[in-house]
C-alpha cells in the first residue's frame, strides 16, 4: 500500500476517535475521560468553607480583675496540699445578682452552670490529675472530696459566709432562717459555705471529671428537733472500702446505685467565731455524720440534669349561658 492511500485511512480514524472521546461525551452530557462503557465517575463535592466568626469579646477576660483564693488542705495521705483559685471579678459579681432557683429539684444547675465550668475542671484536674491504676483513681477522687469537705462551714444565715459581711440581697427568709445557695464560683471567693454549697460545689467538681452524681436533700422536722441536711450521692457499681469499719450507705436511683459522700462536718466557723474541728468522712459513711436527719431518714434525690415537667392540668367543659342572655 503506498503512502497516498495510507493518509485517508488515517484522517478517517481520526475523525472517529474525535467522534467518540469529545462530540459523543457532549452531546450526551457524558464527563470527558469517563472511563469505558457502563463506568461511572464520581466528583469530589465541593468542600464547604464556613464564614470565619468575627472575633467576639470575652465576657470574663483572663487579664481582668480577679479573687485569688489559696485553700491549704489535708491530702487522703496526711500531707499539706496548697491549690490556688483564681475566679474573674466580673463572673463573681454576675452571680451574687443571679436570682436564686427556687425549685429544689432544679438545684443541680448550680452545680452545671456553663460559666463555672472552665474554673471547675482546672480545679478537678489540679487536684486529682488522670490516672492509670484504678487504685489511684480512687486516691485521686477522696482528695477532691477532702478538699471540699475541708472548706469551713458557716450557714446561711451567718454574715461571716459572705466576704462583703452582709446577706446577698436574693438571699430568702425561710421558715427558721435564711436560705441562699451558691454557685460553686462563689463558694471558692467566699471560702466558706454550707452543707448545700458543699454538696454543690462537690458535684460540679466531680461531674467535671465525668463522674456521675445526684445530690440526697434530707428533710428536717422542727417537731422533732432533727435539721435538715443536704449531701451528695456518687454512681458506682460496685463499692469496697479499704479497711472500712462501716457499712457502705447508697441508693437507688434509676437502678443504679448512688454512694453516699458527706461535703460537710470537717471544719465548723459557727455564729462566734468559734472553731470546731471534725474529720474528713469516706465514701459511703453516712452514720460516722452523727447527723440523726441522715442516720434516720431516707433523702430525696435530685439528679443534676432535670427538666422539669408541666404541672398536670385539665380541660372542664364550660356550661353554656342561658338562652336571651
Amino acid at each position: 500500500m503506498e503512502w497516498k492511500d495510507v493518509i485517508p485511512v488515517l484522517a478517517g480514524g481520526l475523525v472517529i476517535l474525535l467522534v467518540a472521546l469529545v462530540v459523543k461525551p457532549a452531546l450526551l452530557g457524558e464527563p470527558i475521560g469517563s472511563g469505558s462503557p457502563g463506568a461511572t465517575s464520581f466528583s469530589a463535592p465541593p468542600v464547604y468553607a464556613p464564614p470565619t466568626p468575627s472575633p467576639t469579646a470575652t465576657p470574663y477576660p483572663e487579664d481582668g480583675p480577679a479573687y485569688t483564693r489559696t485553700f491549704r488542705w489535708t491530702a487522703i495521705d496526711g500531707g499539706v496540699r496548697t491549690t490556688e483559685v483564681r475566679v474573674p471579678e466580673a463572673l463573681f459579681l454576675e452571680r451574687r445578682e443571679t436570682p436564686r432557683i427556687t425549685d429544689r429539684l432544679a438545684w443541680g444547675r448550680y452545680a452545671l452552670a456553663d460559666a463555672d465550668r472552665p474554673i471547675l475542671e482546672d480545679l478537678a484536674r489540679r487536684i486529682a490529675p488522670p490516672a492509670a491504676n484504678p487504685e489511684e483513681q480512687y486516691f485521686r477522687l477522696m482528695d477532691l472530696v477532702f478538699f471540699v469537705q475541708q472548706i469551713p462551714y458557716v450557714p446561711d444565715n451567718s454574715t461571716d459566709s459572705y466576704i462583703e459581711g452582709v446577706l446577698p440581697r436574693h438571699a430568702r427568709q425561710v421558715a427558721g432562717g435564711v436560705e441562699y445557695q451558691k454557685y460553686p464560683v462563689e463558694t471558692l471567693v467566699d471560702g466558706k459555705g454550707d452543707c448545700e454549697d458543699a454538696a454543690i460545689l462537690m458535684s460540679g467538681l466531680l461531674d467535671a471529671l465525668g463522674y456521675d452524681t445526684v445530690l440526697l436533700e434530707y428533710r428536717g422536722d422542727s417537731n422533732h428537733g432533727i435539721e435538715g441536711h443536704m449531701a451528695l450521692g456518687i454512681r458506682m457499681d460496685e463499692f469496697n472500702p479499704y479497711y472500712a469499719k462501716y457499712t457502705p450507705k447508697y441508693f437507688e436511683y434509676g437502678g443504679k446505685h448512688y454512694y453516699y459522700i458527706e461535703g460537710t462536718g470537717y471544719l465548723t466557723v459557727p455564729s462566734g467565731n468559734r472553731t470546731s474541728w471534725g474529720k474528713p468522712f469516706p465514701i459511703g459513711d453516712a452514720d460516722g455524720t452523727k447527723m440523726q436527719a441522715v442516720i434516720s431518714r431516707t433523702p430525696e434525690i435530685i439528679p443534676l440534669h432535670h427538666i422539669p415537667a408541666p404541672a398536670e392540668y385539665r380541660i372542664r367543659p364550660v356550661r353554656l349561658p342561658a338562652r336571651g342572655v
